[in-house]
């Protein structure tokens, strides 16, 4: 095949690419009856580019609130400029998405070709992989900037490579305005260049230009003062927002995430060497051990930048960061260049197997071994992509479920003057239309320092005047109130939305709740010494969390120390009046100690307050029928308990 036919090949990736894309996209929407996104955060972006286009204004609510809150002012300027166009937010966002994920496969290509020596069939392998790569596909359909940064660090790459001077300082300047992890690639540009030109120097066969550090440097200048223009421009427009240099998601980001997951280089491992990376992740390893070899050995090596950008991505997340959640998406970006390594490494092998096999070192015969490990490659993404279809619609289905369903209550029922605080801010503030009080710190860096201190976390909600609370209970768990709205108690993360009190409001503190969640379960399976000794220890952390006193009520009735129960219940009630599974359990010990009229006087009020509670109906039954006080009544008990809890069921 000439050159012009693998280009045919290439178009002909690229749209089965695209066409994957769109059916990954319509297979959710078909799933779940509704396009979504797989995280919170793509809303965040949208919001700060609808004020832009609405207002004029790069703010969060209105033109209000002005903050460099996006990680990705480049992202956020080009949503902005397709509001101009269209009003449909997942439209938009996918049609960025997949854009610069189809482009970033067609400069991988090109690049691959000038790495591999103009072998076309190692470019289309390197195109179909990173099309094909289902965390990419996932990615490129998130209403996030991160293919916007993969293609912005292939193209840097490539016009570096072949020595484009000023469209390097322009995409360079770029990469920048997309995430500030650009700095690392940077640095893998700047050591490549330290070690061609003065590495290297001493034996001029290895240079491709004659003229050996000098050219390497002089090439550069233009790109090097395009740089420094675009880069200085990046930092005085955050600083003029928010008193820092890079955006305040970098530094909220890392404040409450660090030093959240010990084993982040085993999870890394997993990330780059399980399901569909198996066979490829072999030949990285063994393309990045034969890159040392030759770097050690002072060679010429191509593959320097993609070798130290992934190895200071992991490194620097795993200082500031360690944390790989939502399908690894911070480490995604390295993930073309361990293909590049990967397809290096099948080179590699090619060289050594053509040593003992003479027959390989036909170039036709060659090529099929190639086309045969690369399709290999082929049929494990493919397959993975095919499945990854189904994961994607999940977390779709999960965010719609809890933030976007969330916001559009609190648009529905709160007056428009409310202000929300929660810490998932994207969907809730682009849906709800109301302000938002940032209680991480992306949109409020004044948060920041503060993250994880209670004490100033809820200083902080009243300087800002908050109405409500809108946060999942498992980040902030809120134990002595009710919530007015919660989404489905069936299923993890609950989102629930308080009306905050100051007077009242209490969280408790993550360890203490995980604690107390802990004993919730010993509970139910009665050992009931170890959920003793989890609830003192989580009461000593937080003695506030009427939750905690309840479940220890629990333990002392089961234990059938009735008197001990009470006390652990009257403490409960007194943090939390209208904890309704207290008040219930109070009316149980009163029957239990032959009182079954105050037991039915406690449980009709409680079910005369919250007419939605069902284990109270279940409970009113079992005394009216136990003390055969009144049968109809403890049918009819019984009945709204069933309907009440098929409704939940359902």
């Amino acid at each position: 095949m000439n050159d012009r036919a693998y280009r045919g090949v290439l178009a002909v990736v690229v749209c089965i690419g695209a066409l994957m894309c769109v059916y990954v996209g319509w297979h959710a929407y078909r799933t779940n009856c509704s396009f979504g996104f797989p995280l919170d955060d793509p809303w965040i972006h949208l919001q700060f580019a609808k004020n832009l286009h609405d207002y004029g204004s790069y703010s969060y609510f209105k033109d209000e609130m002005v903050t460099s809150g996006s990680t990705s002012p480049l992202y956020t300027f080009l949503l902005a400029l397709g509001f101009f166009v269209t009003d449909d937010e997942m439209l938009l966002s996918y049609f960025w998405g997949i854009t610069f994920f189809l482009l970033a496969a067609v400069f991988l290509y090109k690049i691959s070709l000038n790495i591999f020596d103009g072998n076309n069939l190692m470019g289309i392998a390197a195109a179909f992989l990173l099309l094909f790569e289902p965390r990419l596909q996932w990615i490129a359909l998130s209403g996030m900037e991160t293919t916007l940064f993969i293609f912005l660090m292939i193209l840097t790459f490539y016009y570096y490579k072949n020595e484009k001077s000023v469209p390097l300082g322009i995409t360079s300047g770029l990469l920048l305005w997309t995430r500030p992890e650009a700095v690392i690639f940077f640095s893998a540009i700047i050591a490549d260049i330290l070690y061609n030109s003065f590495v290297l120097q001493k034996d001029a066969s290895k240079y491709k230009s004659q003229t050996g550090a000098a050219h390497s440097l002089q090439w550069m200048k233009r790109s090097f003062f395009i740089v420094v223009v675009v880069v200085a421009g990046y930092f005085v427009f955050n600083l003029m927002l928010s008193d820092s240099l890079f955006p305040n998601t970098y530094a909220a980001k890392i404040k409450y995430y660090s030093g959240s997951e010990r084993d982040f280089p085993n999870h890394v491992y997993h990330f780059l060497r399980d399901g569909h990376l198996s066979i490829l992740s072999f030949f990285a390893v063994l393309g990045m051990l034969t890159l040392v070899n030759q770097v050690l050995q002072r060679q010429a090596q191509s593959l320097l930048i993609p070798f130290l950008w992934s190895l200071g991505m992991f490194l620097a997340f795993w200082y500031a960061l360690p944390y790989l959640y939502q399908e690894g998406r911070y480490l995604m970006p390295i993930l073309p260049f361990v293909i590049l390594l990967g397809l290096f490494g099948v080179q590699i092998t090619m060289k050594i197997v053509q040593r003992f096999v003479q027959s390989l070192t036909n170039s036709r015969t060659s090529s099929l071994a190639v086309s045969f490990v690369c399709g290999a490659f082929f049929i494990q993404f493919a397959v993975a992509t095919w499945e990854g279809k189904d994961n994607y619609a999940e977390y779709c289905k999960y965010i719609t479920d809890r933030q976007v369903t969330t916001a559009k209550w609190l648009r529905d029922h709160l007056p428009d003057d409310a202000i929300i605080a929660t810490h998932d801010i994207g969907a809730i503030a682009f849906y709800s239309n109301r302000k938002i009080a940032d209680m991480v710190g992306l949109v409020s860096p004044e948060m920041i320092p503060n993250i994880r201190r209670f004490d100033k976390l809820i200083d902080f909600l009243m300087r800002k005047s908050v109405t409500h609370l809108a946060v999942l209970r498992n980040w902030f768990e809120v134990t002595n109130q009710n919530p007015i709205y919660q989404t489905d108690e069936r299923y993890p993360e609950i989102m629930e939305v308080f009306k905050f009190d100051p007077t009242r409001i209490h969280f408790t503190p993550h360890s203490a709740s995980r604690m107390a969640e802990a004993a919730r379960f010993y509970i139910s399976v009665r050992d009931l010494s170890q959920a003793k000794i989890l609830l003192e220890q989580s009461l000593r952390l937080d003695p506030e969390a009427s939750t905690s006193h309840y479940l220890l009520a629990k333990v002392y009735q089961f234990e059938g120390n009735l008197d001990k129960a009470e006390a652990a219940l009257e403490t409960a009630l007194r943090l939390h009046p209208d904890l309704w599974d207290a008040q219930c359990t109070l009316a149980e010990i009163a029957a239990l100690r032959g009182k079954p009229r105050e037991a039915v006087e406690r449980l009709e009020s409680v079910v005369q307050k919250n007419p939605s509670y069902a284990e109270g109906y279940r409970v009113l039954a079992e005394v009216y029928r136990a003390f055969h006080l009144d049968s109809v009544k403890s049918t009819e008990y019984l009945q709204r308990y069933q309907q009440l809890t098929s409704d939940i069921s359902q």
